[in-house]
Formats: structure tokens, C-alpha cells, sequence
């Protein structure tokens, strides 16, 4: 027994791990994205409980071990099961089924029952699918139609009908509109409820982007009746066959209508789904919309049912006898409007535990693919595709045999989205890069990993200097880990890939000795160990310097990392007569940009950046000759008004390089908008748009930038980053030194502006003087 409780885990962990063939990753793949447009545009997703993530990691494995269409049809019905939606169905594509050839009796029929009641019977629709005899019946019928007292459209059908018969019906609808002369009233079709987002909102916690999900209403279409219309008795008798629309069923809420089905109906029959091409020979159709009654509640309405035990035979002429029956006050007919508004359904929650299920690891990979796809700001700027790199990812998360290389996949596939905010929080991953580091900062100087500062017990470390040279981590030559780390490490740019993985080129377990090799300026090579200390141990002393000062040459200085809003006003008191001011962005600001930039112009309505997000009402599904639906909402973000401060009208730069990012690079946008402050250094980071999250299975969490930040001129920021006017970049030597050759240079060129050496669009680097 003991033995056999040892190796159940193993058999299952082999049960979880799948090979795929390419032709299964291609349907999980169309199942991801069947997943996404349903996640998003499925009204009932929108407020109802229902667990659609938990049934797609059921429905996943099963679609990708079907072994026919018919297998692959039964998986995905499985699926779609949970929505509970008759307008929501998977089908097999096949040559267009033909009507049978039908007797007289099986034809649409125009005629005259007792007592003048004109009838228009469908029968089974036979030859409904012929456009012009449908249009001759339908003429017939408006024909007669003066001299009717009653009307009866038994619209009733045997089966369901072909493509055809309901197209070539509608059609005949359409073009004689016999519907405008069957009501003195006007035809008020019902309004429809659809989904719409304004970016991503976040599963957890707050973001600044505004981003929100909800509702909107698409009012139902008004046809005014002819002079020559009357309002007759009119009856009307359904069934699940029926060729109901939404103007015979907005007939149904007129006072001298009876609308009546021979069976439950849904507005699955009136609502028009989007068809989902899941491969050449399936197709899925979804809805995307609900009917919504007179009084804000969904679903249909007008509808009577027939009495329990009504003959078929019968119902015609029991309808008819309830057209002498005075309409009784119905709240579908009320002015109404007091349902309630629609409540989002809270996230899906996953189990705990690091290394899901299979089917819950192909769902990481179908959630990531649908939220970038539709929410991501700079989805276009992505290198490659973002389709193909989801096919490879899911044969990695289906073959990953336990949690670190589960979260590995993630954070490759996720590498795609080349986001400076594209970070992955994953508990796996902290464990295989190493929870443990060394007091030691690091930063890329002259494409090298060079030792900028020891802290600390580094600090003691007689063989470790600023300015060495990092050669080897643990044996592994420093080249090889930063491939492998930056395998899994989003980034706008290479620059910045190189400033995120400085952090984690000295990690390992705690308590375990890191073996560092480094070379020096004798060009020769030493090995220091030192042992893994936990983050608390890893911040290096506070800077004491004074947070803003005036520098030789009567030039202000202020450490933006370290600024403070409540400062700002001191700030300029002191700077007031400084010749320039130097904003040292070289790190992470408080909000200070909205405090600092009144001070610098007081013109009114400046634009001081350019928004866009994703706001998507419809699916991004290509149907015939439709479009892709893939909406922005855009806006132009001014800068704080002047209400009185001092503008100060000295010259400003601002001082930056990779470390200059997001918050730091706005500060920039709205400093260049306010009075021209150039920028001295190195390019950004490329990384800005308010960030939003998601979670996935695992344990993991997910961010991004939800929105398209640009210069206010439209200059593309993303990516490329804040481009300075002087390009200056640290040196080993100045750091060997300990030169700040940025700010040297800053200073050098307010000394003397024309120093600043251009080369058409290029800056040519220069020395600190």
C-alpha cells in the first residue's frame, strides 16, 4: 500500500504532460481564440455566474485528443453546454442542405378562412427559399389584404429550415413590408443589450487607467404604419421553427396582436449570432447580444404560450378565438425601465498551487493570447506574430512537467509582448531564478555587467570594487545567464531587457553561496563567494544629499526620485534665479510632474501627451466581406493649468537613461510640452501606458500597459523611448572613477549650449568637460 501511494503521483504528473502534434495544437489554439471572443462579447459572461474558464480547461484536452470532426463538435458543445444558450451552438460546414421538393399543400399558402380572416400559412416553407415566388406570395397576401376583418400568420414550421428558406422568407419580409399595414401603430422593434469595454479593467487591485467593462443598449428601430394601414385582429402563431423576426415579434406587443408559440421560446431565434470559423469543416456561432423587454429585463417577450394539450391542428383556430378577447395589461407593454443593471460576475478564481492541471495550463495560454489580443495597447508594435507564438506556447504548457517549467513557458510566451510592463509575477519563477541575492547593484556600462555600488557585507569585500567587471555567476559565464534570463524577460527594448535582468544576475536560494568571478582594472581575474541574503538585506543605505540644491555656476538641481509634490514650491523659490535647472530622471518619481509643470509655462490648454486604448464592442471576427472590430478611444491629456504660480523661465534638461520609465518618462512628455526641456543622457526605457493585470492558473499574475502614450505631437514613445538631445552614456573608466559623466556633461553644455555636437539626427557622443 505504501509503495502504491509513492507512485500515483508520478502516474499522474505523466498523465498531465502532453506531447502535441501540430494539427492538435491548432485546435486548442482556435479553441483559445473561440475562448477569448466568447470571454469578452458573450452577454451572459457579462453578469451570470458561470464558470467559463473552468470549462474550457475541461473542453481543451478533449478537443485536442478528438480523433474526428464529430468528436472535435461533441468536445467543443461541451464547452459552450455551460452558457445555457440556444443562440450559442457548434456545427459541422457542408454543402448547403436543399429544401425537399414539397407538395401544393407544403408551399406557402395565401387564403381566406371564415368570417373574412385572411391567413397566411407557411406550412413547412417549401419553396420559401425561391426569392421571387416568395415575394409574389407575400404580394399576394398585401393584395388581399384590404378586404380582411382578421389576420392569422401561422408561421409554424415542421423542421428547422435551411439557410435559404429563412433568407428567402426575411427577404420577401423586407421588400413588400407587409408588417407596415398590420398596425395603425407604429413597429417598435425591441432594443438589444451588447458588452463593451474601455481598456482592461484589472482583476485585482487599481490601476490609473479609468479602464471599465459594462453595457450598452442598442435602442430598437421605430417603422412608422402607412396612411392605408389598419389595426385588424391580428394573430400569430410560432413555434421553434418559426422564421420569427424582430418585427413580428414587436407585433406581438400591440393591443390587437395575439402572439402565440406551440412551445418555450427564446430570443435565440431573433437574435443574429457571429459565426466563429473554427476550421474548414466547423463552425461555431455565439451570441453577442440579449432582447431586452419594455421594462429593461432581458429575453423575450409579447410571447404567449398555447394551453398544455393544444392539438396542432387546433391552434390556428383557438388563436383566432382569442382575438374577440380584450388584451389584458401585460408589464412587457409598461413604460417600465426598472430592471436592474447588470452586476460583473466576480473573476475567475484558480486552485492553489503552483503547477496546474493540464487543462487549467492550455487555459494560461488561451487567457493571455485573448486579453493582449483585444487589451493591449501596443499589441502592433509586437515582433512576429502574436497568433504563432501562442501555438508554440501551448505545446510547451501542454509538455511542461512540473511548476518552473510551466511558469518558464509563460514567461517566453509572454516575452512576445515586448512591454516594458509586461512583468510576470510567478512564485515558480522566484524560486528558479533564486529568492536570495547579494548587497551588489549592477548596471550595463559600456554593454558590460559593471559593479556601480557595494553595500552592505559586499562593502567589506576586499577583492570586490566598483567598477569590476562581472565575468562568471556559480560557474556560469555571465554571458550564458543573461541569454537564459532574458529568454523570460518581457521588455520594450534590449536596453531595458539589460537594466530588468541586472537584478537577477546575483540570485540563488537563500543561505547558498553565490560564487561571484570579476576582472578588474589590472584586466585580471578574482573570485569572491559570498552567501544569498533575503530582499531585506538588498536596499542599499538612504542618499543624504539634499533632495534639491543649487550646483556651481548658479545651477538648480533636483533628484527626482526623491522629490516630493509638497517640495515642489520651495523648489522653485530656491531656483528662482538659478540660470538652469537640471531634473535628475536617472529613477522613479513621486506625481511630481503635475505639480512642477505650472511652473514652467503659462499658456492655457497644453496638450502634454496623447491616449489611446483599446475599446472593443464587438468581437475581432472576420466574416465574409465584415470587418475587423478592433475600436480605440482617444484623448488628449493637457497639463495642469497655471493658477498663480511663478513661471520659471530659466533653461531646463532633464537627465535620463534606461532606468527612466513610465511615470518618469510622462514627466518628460509634460516637461518637453511645457517649455521645450531637453534631455540629456541615454534613451528610456519605452515603457509607458497605466497598467493593468490579470491572473492566470499557477499562481501567476500578469501586467501590461493598457494604454498608447505618444508625444504630444503624436511621436511614438513606446519602444523607442525618450530620445535625448545630447547622447551621453556612462563609461567603466568614469565609473572606475567615480564620475557622474551625465550630469557633467549637462552641466557643461548649460555652461555653453553650442556644445551640444549634432550629426544630422544622430548626437554624437562627447566628453564630460
Amino acid at each position: 500500500m505504501a509503495l502504491w501511494l509513492i507512485l500515483v503521483p508520478t502516474a499522474l504528473l505523466r498523465a498531465q504532460t502532453q506531447t502535441y502534434t501540430p494539427a492538435q495544437i491548432e485546435r486548442v489554439a482556435k479553441l483559445s481564440e473561440l475562448y477569448g471572443h466568447v470571454k469578452f462579447f458573450h452577454p451572459y459572461l457579462g453578469y451570470k455566474r458561470i464558470n467559463w474558464d473552468s470549462a474550457f480547461a475541461q473542453a481543451a484536452p478533449r478537443v485536442a485528443q478528438a480523433q474526428t470532426d464529430a468528436e472535435t463538435v461533441a468536445a467543443i458543445g461541451q464547452l459552450l453546454a455551460v452558457l445555457s444558450d440556444g443562440a450559442t451552438t457548434v456545427r459541422l460546414v457542408g454543402p448547403r442542405p436543399k429544401a425537399a421538393p414539397g407538395a401544393a399543400s407544403d408551399s406557402v399558402q395565401v387564403y381566406f378562412a371564415p368570417d373574412s380572416v385572411l391567413v397566411l400559412q407557411t406550412n413547412n416553407y417549401a419553396g420559401a427559399g425561391d426569392y421571387e415566388g416568395m415575394i409574389e406570395k407575400m404580394g399576394a397576401f398585401v393584395a388581399k389584404l384590404p378586404k380582411a376583418h382578421a389576420v392569422l400568420l401561422d408561421l409554424r414550421g415542421g423542421k428547422p429550415l435551411t439557410d435559404e428558406q429563412i433568407a428567402g422568407f426575411n427577404y420577401s419580409l423586407s421588400y413588400v413590408r407587409p408588417l407596415q399595414l398590420l398596425s395603425a401603430l407604429p413597429v417598435v422593434t425591441a432594443a438589444t443589450r451588447l458588452r463593451n469595454h474601455s481598456g482592461f479593467a484589472p482583476e485585482e487591485g487599481a490601476t490609473s487607467g479609468g479602464y471599465w467593462s459594462g453595457f450598452y443598449i442598442h435602442p430598437g428601430e421605430t417603422t412608422p404604419p402607412r396612411k392605408d394601414s389598419r389595426s385588424r385582429p391580428l394573430a400569430i402563431l410560432v413555434n421553434k421553427n418559426a422564421a420569427l423576426t424582430d418585427g413580428l415579434l414587436a407585433l406581438g406587443n400591440h393591443p390587437h396582436v395575439r402572439l402565440y408559440s406551440a412551445e418555450p421560446l427564446t430570443d435565440a431565434q431573433v437574435v443574429h449570432p457571429v459565426s466563429f470559423s473554427f476550421s474548414p469543416t466547423i463552425t461555431v456561432d455565439f451570441r453577442t447580444s440579449e432582447l431586452l423587454g419594455a421594462d429593461g429585463s432581458p429575453g423575450l417577450s409579447g410571447v404567449a404560450q398555447l394551453p398544455a394539450g393544444t392539438r396542432p391542428e387546433a391552434a390556428a383556430a383557438f388563436v383566432l378565438s382569442q382575438l374577440r378577447t380584450p388584451a389584458a395589461a401585460s408589464p412587457t407593454r409598461s413604460a417600465g425601465g426598472n430592471a436592474a443593471l447588470p452586476t460583473a460576475p466576480p473573476s475567475a478564481a484558480y486552485a492553489t498551487g503552483t503547477y496546474p492541471a493540464l487543462g487549467y495550463r492550455l487555459l494560461a495560454g488561451a487567457k493571455m493570447w485573448s486579453v493582449i489580443h483585444y487589451f493591449h495597447a501596443y499589441k502592433d508594435l509586437m515582433p512576429g506574430s502574436w497568433d504563432a507564438a501562442l501555438r508554440t506556447a501551448l505545446g510547451q504548457l501542454a509538455a511542461a512537467p512540473d511548476s518552473a517549467e510551466y511558469a518558464l513557458a509563460v514567461a517566453r510566451f509572454y516575452r512576445h509582448i515586448q512591454d516594458g510592463h509586461g512583468f510576470v509575477s510567478a512564485p515558480a519563477i522566484i524560486r528558479h531564478v533564486g529568492q536570495g541575492g547579494l548587497p551588489v547593484e549592477i548596471r550595463f556600462v559600456e554593454n558590460k555587467p559593471v559593479i556601480t555600488r557595494l553595500f552592505g557585507a559586499a562593502a567589506n569585500e576586499k577583492d570586490l570594487h566598483v567598477g569590476d567587471i562581472l565575468t562568471e555567476v556559480n560557474g556560469e559565464k555571465v554571458e550564458a545567464r543573461i541569454a537564459s534570463l532574458g529568454a523570460i524577460q518581457s521588455a520594450s527594448n534590449e536596453w531595458t531587457r539589460l537594466n530588468y535582468l541586472r537584478g537577477r544576475l546575483l540570485r540563488a536560494p537563500l543561505g547558498k553561496p553565490i560564487r561571484v568571478k570579476v576582472r578588474g582594472a589590472d584586466n585580471r581575474e578574482r573570485t569572491v563567494t559570498l552567501t544569498a541574503q533575503p530582499a531585506s538585506e538588498l536596499k542599499p543605505p538612504s542618499d543624504t544629499t539634499a533632495v534639491f540644491r543649487l550646483l556651481p555656476g548658479n545651477i538648480g538641481y533636483a533628484d527626482m526620485g526623491r522629490l516630493q509634490s509638497k517640495d515642489v514650491p520651495r523648489m522653485f523659490a530656491a531656483f528662482k534665479t538659478a540660470k538652469a535647472v537640471v531634473f535628475d530622471m536617472r529613477n522613479y518619481p513621486n506625481g511630481t510632474a503635475w505639480a512642477i509643470a505650472p511652473y514652467l509655462t503659462a499658456r492655457k490648454d497644453v496638450v502634454g501627451a496623447k491616449f489611446f486604448r483599446y475599446a472593443p464592442n464587438e468581437p475581432d471576427v472576420t466574416a465574409g466581406d465584415t470587418y475587423h472590430s478592433m475600436q480605440k478611444y482617444f484623448f488628449d491629456q493637457l497639463l495642469p493649468p497655471n493658477t498663480g504660480q511663478p513661471v520659471y523661465r530659466g533653461k531646463t534638461v532633464m537627465l535620463v537613461d534606461e532606468r527612466t520609465q513610465s511615470q518618469a518618462e510622462h514627466s518628460g512628455l509634460f516637461f518637453e510640452a511645457a517649455n521645450g526641456t531637453e534631455f540629456i543622457g541615454s534613451p528610456t526605457a519605452g515603457a509607458n501606458g497605466d497598467v493593468t493585470s490579470f491572473a492566470i492558473p499557477g499562481g501567476i499574475r500578469l501586467s501590461f500597459s493598457g494604454h498608447d502614450v505618444r508625444h504630444a505631437d503624436g511621436r511614438q514613445l513606446q519602444q523607442v523611448g525618450l530620445q535625448p538631445k545630447i547622447l551621453v552614456r556612462p563609461t567603466i573608466q568614469g565609473i572606475r572613477r567615480g564620475q557622474d559623466e551625465v550630469l557633467a556633461r549637462a552641466l557643461s553644455y548649460l555652461a555653453n549650449p553650442q556644445s551640444a555636437v549634432h550629426t544630422g539626427k544622430t548626437l554624437v557622443k562627447t566628453k564630460a568637460r
